[in-house]
């Protein structure tokens, strides 16, 4: 799957949003969207999984209110911290809407204002760069130095 990256952008999490601690990306592929959470810098493991907004919508669609919690189920990795990590994320685009003035109760947002939004990136061709790729493949790259330097001090010392 070759998802373009639209938008990359910061957020607060749920339950602190004025403090910007997390970033997110919002991608494209054919016609879904997608959310990851690429850095926490208040600290906390998370996975940076793309979840699609129409797993996200289905998976939300059967309660009126909910809990970030209640986003679990789409993440592979089973950090804690994924769940409402994402809440912050959909929050931050109005995906999510607070449920009575709480900051721990959702309800659904406005989907179509937000296609409306991200349709017209698309149409503009927006296409950030990949930062988690790079990352990857700057690791893939110090591991490879690594083990050729060690192959290097093995085959020199037989």
């Amino acid at each position: 799957m070759n998802i373009t990256i639209l938008k990359k952008t910061n957020c607060g999490k749920v339950s602190t949003p004025e403090k910007e601690t997390l970033t997110y990306n919002i991608g494209h592929c054919g016609d879904e969207y997608y959310f990851r959470v690429t850095d926490n810098v208040g600290g906390g493991f998370f996975s940076n999984e793309w979840i699609s907004l129409s797993d996200i919508t289905e998976c939300l669609s059967t309660d009126n209110n909910f809990n970030a919690t209640a986003l679990t189920p789409l993440f592979k990795s089973k950090s804690a911290n994924n769940a409402g990590f994402l809440a912050a994320a959909l929050k931050a685009e109005a995906l999510l809407l607070p449920f009575k003035e709480t900051k721990r109760l959702h309800t659904l947002g406005d989907l179509s204002a937000f296609t409306k939004a991200m349709q017209k990136l698309v149409k503009s061709k927006v296409s950030l760069p990949d930062e988690i790729a790079e990352r990857e493949a700057v690791k893939e790259a110090k591991l490879k130095a690594l083990v050729d330097k060690l192959q290097a001090e093995t085959t020199t010392k037989a």
